[in-house]
């Protein structure tokens, strides 16, 4: 059976009509629906290219296609878009198939508004938070509570609905979002952890200056780089005493590089873009003597649980599922820029064996995300829906 997968992802298609990505979701990431159907057909917005860029990951490939909706940003382009997306959905009605739909997101009210036969079974695979996403400090849009009201609202209805539900967080989302108390339900992260990018450590000092690192795209302020440019620019007021590398682009890279600049920490701050090859990122991890997430919205963190997994020191944002992952003396608040620097200063108090146990107890826990672990929850999520398709 075919399976429809709805996804608020933007991807690209160059002229040989090979399908890309900027940053997540490339061809091995759809090779988990495969576990249980025939073929993967991705809908999603798709911009037309002459070419992929160098750092760009291809998507499509064998039982992995497209069914493409125009690219939009923002609400008058989603309004401009209507007619072409409506069509372009009513095209999969008569289509049988089982229907995933990667919540929250427009995309799927309107797949189950135009795509979708009355009645119709589908599974909700829940990734984020809408009160996240628009929180004051994550989203300057005016209409910003009324969007934030709606998308609650929503995924809400969208989770009672579903013949099956799966989750990033084991507990955060569900509180909010219950699933459908007498249907089927589970959770797992959408990350994908091999024996290679687990690392364990037998000794752990810091470098002076402390070199922190953040991994995080640049295309929306959801991942908080400007407070971390806020803090780093406090915690280096006197003097140098630490170094920052941002690893990920997007359209507000130009305007964080004026603000390293306005707050004079342009030479603490190595902006890297996006790096493309797994192996280069757990390099700079290791490398690094703290990982820092800074974000204002997650599910749950994938790059958390990456950098845990090298058994880094890690402090993040209390947001998502992050208190499902990291021991609450290294989790502060959004913003609270004050919070971070002294996180961060209070490394340098620990003992090396203090620093070691926490590396070792991250390490640990990532070791719950192991991809043979998260396996059998996916595939009786996909089996779940892939039966009640058939009925």
């Amino acid at each position: 059976m075919l399976v429809d997968v709805v996804i608020e992802q933007r991807f690209y298609r160059c002229s040989n009509h090979f399908y890309w990505t900027e940053n997540a979701f490339s061809y091995a990431f759809w090779t988990r629906y495969l576990l249980v159907f025939q073929a993967v057909a991705i809908v999603a917005r798709v911009s037309h290219v002459d070419k992929p860029n160098k750092e760009w990951h291809r998507v499509d490939g064998d039982r992995v296609s497209f069914h493409e909706l125009p690219i939009y940003i923002g609400p008058l382009g989603f309004i401009r878009n209507i007619p072409t997306i409506y069509r372009r959905l009513c095209q999969r009605r008569s289509i049988q198939r089982a229907v995933v739909l990667r919540v929250p997101g427009i995309l799927s009210l309107m797949y189950q508004f135009f795509a979708m036969q009355r009645g119709q079974a589908f599974a909700a695979e829940i990734v984020g938070d809408p009160l996240d996403t628009f929180s004051a400090t994550a989203s300057k849009h005016p209409l910003r509570p009324f969007i934030a009201h709606f998308f609650t609202r929503l995924l809400k209805k969208q989770c009672l609905e579903a013949d099956a539900t799966s989750y990033v967080t084991q507990l955060s989302l569900q509180e909010r979002y219950p699933p459908h108390p007498r249907r089927f339900s589970t959770h797992y992260s959408s990350i994908k952890l091999l024996d290679d990018d687990f690392n364990s450590v037998d000794s752990y000092s810091l470098q002076s200056p402390m070199k922190i690192i953040c991994i995080g795209n640049l295309s929306q302020p959801y991942k908080g780089c400007d407070a971390m440019l806020k803090c780093l620019a406090l915690i280096n007021k006197d003097s140098l005493k630490a170094k920052l590398q941002w690893v990920g682009g997007g359209a507000l890279l130009n305007e964080m590089q004026t603000l390293a600049k306005k707050l004079n920490v342009s030479e603490a701050v190595d902006f890297m873009g996006n790096v493309a090859e797994r192996a280069d990122i757990s390099a700079l991890i290791d490398s690094a003597d703290v990982f820092v997430l800074s974000s204002r919205q997650e599910g749950l963190p994938r790059v958390l649980i990456e950098s845990m997994a090298r058994s880094r020191l890690c402090i993040a944002t209390n947001v998502g599922g992050v208190k499902e992952l990291l021991d609450p003396r290294f989790i502060i608040e959004r913003d609270d820029i004050e919070a971070l620097r002294e996180k961060l200063l209070g490394m340098y108090a620990l003992s090396e064996n203090e620093r070691l146990e926490i590396a070792n107890r991250n390490y640990l826990k990532a070791k719950e995300y192991e991809d043979t672990a998260l396996q059998d929850r996916r595939k009786r999520m996909y089996q779940t829906i892939y039966e009640q398709s058939q009925s």
